[in-house]
């Protein structure tokens, strides 16, 4: 019986300003793979594999907490207040 082998796609794309990304998924995890502008030597990688943990926000956690307000059971004096 013949070995199956693996295979998996990427898309290459640009972002606003211009760059190109390639974007890829293995095994249910997300990696983006950019051009490594940091090269000096041939020793150093091509491109830069980071993986894509990136969740869009949801409302639950855009909303800003509100403030609670305690009820003070006695009232504040002039010698209360730390100025």
């Amino acid at each position: 019986m013949a070995e199956k082998k693996e295979s998996f796609g990427a898309w290459k794309n640009k972002t606003k300003d211009g760059k190109e990304v390639i974007k890829f998924t293995i095994n249910g995890q997300r990696y983006n793979m950019w051009v490594n502008q940091y090269k000096e030597k041939n020793a150093q990688p091509d491109y830069k594999i980071y993986e894509d943990n990136w969740e869009p926000e949801t409302a639950a956690t855009t909303e800003s907490p509100k403030p609670t307000v305690e009820k003070q059971t006695e009232s504040l004096t002039p010698d209360d207040l730390p100025f």
